[in-house]
């Protein structure tokens, strides 16, 4: 599409920043600010108005802050507004030194991103509702699981010290907090499941997905909502790159012949889990694990073939979500 207009918002838990900058006149950029609320959706609203703003021809553009940045994202997209949501490194390192940083400030860079980014920008779809309430679930499941690793940890430590009986004495007074947390992480977990079984569609991906050796439900439940149901990413390469674990070479000229590796561009949380089951694949998939120790054998790095592995699960969960049909062992990628 042909951008001309470029709006570039920096969003905040309570408030929102905007920068309007025309292509037409770079150097002169229009900002405002307005409260992160219904009230304040109604004040962006006048500001396009009175900008003369058309629609067709504007982009606007905000990092991905996830819940802060829900209402703001959602409401544009239903009023048929061009949003992009853009990963926050992205944005910081396209624009190289920057001196000073505000909220005001960090709007005008993104709207100058934007209108420099403009051909690889990538119109935004919100997730289904049921969707959404997946990743909150999961976000939830997680501060549990760390609330349980912050109270289980002292306990190790008195152990690993020699002071069995501190340590026994801790894990006496925190069983009851312990077991509370024990057993909301699996009502969480339940109420997942039932999520899955009363959504179609959800169901069928869900099938698909974790019958690829090594996925579990949390890694193919994460995977649902960044791929917004597999819809973001039409190949492995292109999905390999927004995990993280798609390697790039390292060279230039005679002088520089370094390593490939992976980017720092990456989505952290999923790249956290797909090491967890490249790790699990070496264990219980005989030709992933044959491949493992071959690679090694040959002297190769350990966590480069890891890394390949992370690549080869994603081929694999690739084929299957566009076949649509589950993984079987005579179609595993040599």
């Amino acid at each position: 599409m042909n951008f001309k207009n470029f709006v570039g918002i920096d969003v905040s838990k309570g408030t929102f920043d905007i920068a309007l900058l025309r292509e037409s006149a770079a150097n002169s950029i229009v900002s405002a600010q307005y409260t992160n609320d219904f009230h304040g959706l109604v004040k962006l609203e006048e500001f396009v108005k009175k900008q003369g703003l058309n629609m067709d021809e504007t982009l606007f553009c905000m990092e991905h802050t996830g819940i802060y940045c829900r209402l703001l994202s959602h409401y544009l997209v239903e009023n048929k507004y061009h949003v992009w949501l853009e990963m926050p490194v992205q944005i910081i390192r396209s624009l190289g030194i920057q001196r000073g940083k505000n909220d005001r400030i960090d709007a005008v860079r993104i709207a100058q991103y934007a209108c420099l980014k403009k051909d690889k920008a990538v119109l935004w779809q919100p997730p289904r509702e049921i969707v959404n309430q997946i990743n909150d679930m999961l976000t939830l499941r997680d501060r549990l699981i760390e609330s349980r690793k912050s109270l289980k940890q002292p306990i190790k430590e008195f152990v690993d010290a020699g002071f069995k009986d501190t340590a026994k004495l801790i894990e006496n007074m925190c069983c009851n907090t312990l077991k509370a947390l024990d057993k909301e992480i699996e009502q969480i977990e339940k109420e997942l499941d039932k999520i899955i079984k009363k959504d179609s569609n959800l169901k069928k991906l869900f099938k698909l997905a974790t019958s690829v050796p090594g996925i579990g439900k949390i890694t193919a439940l994460t995977l649902l909502y960044f791929t917004n149901e597999f819809k973001l990413y039409t190949n492995a390469n292109q999905l390999a790159c927004y995990c993280g674990v798609a390697p790039f070479e390292r060279t230039s000229g005679t002088s520089v012949k370094g390593k490939s590796r992976v980017s720092s561009f990456a989505n952290k949380r999923l790249k956290k889990l797909l090491h967890l089951v490249a790790m699990s694949t070496i264990s219980c998939d005989k030709q992933l694990s044959q491949y493992y120790q071959r690679k090694v054998n040959e002297g190769k790095n350990k966590m480069l073939v890891i890394n390949a592995i992370r690549n080869k699960v994603l081929h694999r969960l690739c084929s299957v979500i566009k076949r649509g049909t589950p993984y079987q062992v005579e179609y595993q990628i040599a």
